[in-house]
């Protein structure tokens, strides 16, 4: 009789256990996850209005669907701020919308008007020999 009560007493505390690890886990551990992993993430695409670049950040104004936000970038500033420009479409990944975030990862950058890869300049005309006319 003795051993079915512990073991009783050992799944019932086991499910208590596995029962609040599930539930204020994640709450828990969150903080300590890198954003892109920590699940409270959400897509959120816009277009580039304005760019303005301080010594140690870059400030960006997203025209979305949800409406407007200020984009605080500190990290990478210098290589943000080549890589973006007014008229972009941008992805970004935050914890939802809101009207100022700061450092949200920065998923997917578009052009605006398909600009890609620059044309390679024309070739000059080249005889057999390899010599230029």
């Amino acid at each position: 009789m003795k051993g079915w009560l512990i073991l009783t007493f050992t799944l019932l505390t086991g499910f208590l256990l596995g029962v609040g690890a599930a539930v204020k886990g994640p709450d828990l551990v969150a903080p300590y996850l890198p954003k892109s992993i920590s699940g409270k993430s959400e897509r959120i695409e816009g277009e580039v209005l304005r760019k303005q670049r301080e010594s140690n950040r870059l400030l960006l104004k997203v025209a979305t669907t949800q409406g407007p936000m200020l984009v605080t970038f500190t990290q990478k500033v210098a290589e943000l701020d080549l890589l973006l420009e007014p008229g972009d479409a941008v992805t970004l990944i935050t914890p939802g919308y809101a009207s100022f975030v700061d450092d949200p990862i920065l998923e997917r950058v578009k052009r605006q008007g398909g600009a890609g890869v620059a044309p390679s300049p024309a070739s000059s005309p080249q005889e057999p020999s390899g010599k230029v006319r």
